[in-house]
């Protein structure tokens, strides 16, 4: 399996933007995570997962303190089975949802 890194430890903060192309039209997926931290706990924090607009996956984690960083559930999503650039974006889930200077976000194209 060969993978294509589109971040690999990005800083925050969300929201993160970047194009991609797909390497094939067989089939790929992209793996997503992160960190965010949290405010108004105990609550549900994370971050959506857009292509090209879509929402196509959400990362998150419950989160039982403030101002704590916490890694999400990393996510893979189906990437575009053809060989035009597309864009992924990472944004906030709710406004309890914090990815700052001190968050780290990595996706990665799977083939």
């Amino acid at each position: 399996m060969a993978m294509v890194p589109i971040w690999n430890g990005q800083p925050g903060p969300l929201p993160l933007k970047a194009t991609f192309k797909s390497p094939t039209d067989a089939g790929a997926t992209i793996t997503v995570s992160g960190s965010l931290r949290s405010t108004g706990a105990p609550v549900i924090t994370g971050f959506q997962i857009l292509v090209d607009g879509n929402i196509v996956g959400v990362s998150h984690i419950w989160s039982n303190a403030d101002n704590v960083h916490r890694a999400t559930v990393p996510v893979n999503i189906p990437a575009p089975k053809d060989f035009k650039p597309h864009t992924l974006l990472l944004q906030p889930l709710n406004s309890n949802s914090i990815g700052d200077i001190n968050d780290y976000f990595t996706a990665v194209l799977d083939y």
